[in-house]
């Protein structure tokens, strides 16, 4: 899929990661759809994209319910004219809590349960949009994490990640959607922020412009 030429809509747009996604497109020439429900940092994030390209939209959720989503996905047809041909599927991964804390359990489920229903989400919603356009697509589920501390819940984050993409893989393959998927090693590699945005660049780029990638998980 050629970049310029493509809708790409990031979500968690405000996020550290969905931030970097989404200004690098941005400078690849993409028309770029950022959607967060954290208008402060969704604005960043649109400012920043605004000063390298003209054409970024910005869209507000309330939460990420499929309600929610699906609106969002009414909204961008009905002010665009247009769809989403990328996906960027961008979350965060949480901290785990020690076990032994006795908030542990409800901290943990609140966590994943958060995690698994972004992707999901839009992915879902997402698929449903292309197969009824007929359209080709890619789905790119991409972690990110705040900070060093949040590395201990990438293994909770990563299975979500590697279980998503190989299943929806199988199921819309027959539809012409691809889907890839990018966790980052991170500063337990000894990494520091800057070499791991820079390869999850590299990485979300050639899962979107490779028409072969299908499937499949990278480390970043």
């Amino acid at each position: 899929m050629k970049i310029d030429n493509a809708v790409v809509l990031v979500t968690s747009a405000g996020s550290r990661v969905g931030s970097t996604l989404a200004t690098h497109f941005s400078s690849l020439g993409a028309l770029v759809i950022l959607c967060d429900t954290d208008k402060r940092l969704l604005d960043d994030t649109y400012n920043r994209c605004l000063t390298i390209n003209p054409s970024v939209h910005q869209f507000t959720l309330v939460d990420y319910t499929i309600p929610s989503i699906q609106q969002l996905f009414n909204s961008i047809e009905m002010a665009l004219d247009c769809s989403p041909d990328v996906l960027i599927n961008t979350c965060t991964s949480k901290a785990v809590a020690n076990i032994f804390e006795q908030s542990a359990y409800d901290s943990f489920a609140n966590n994943l349960t958060t995690m698994a229903s972004i992707l999901f989400g839009f992915g879902q919603v997402y698929a449903r949009h292309m197969r009824q356009e007929k359209k080709a697509g890619v789905i790119v589920n991409v972690i990110g994490y705040t900070n060093y501390e949040d590395m201990a819940g990438f293994d909770n984050a990563s299975s979500f990640v590697s279980g998503f993409t190989q299943s929806w893989a199988k199921e819309l393959t027959p539809f012409n959607i691809r889907v890839g998927g990018v966790v980052p090693c991170g500063e337990a590699n000894g990494l520091n922020w800057a070499e791991v945005q820079d390869e999850v660049i590299r990485t979300t780029e050639y899962i979107v412009t490779n028409d072969y990638f299908n499937g499949r998980i990278v480390a970043a």
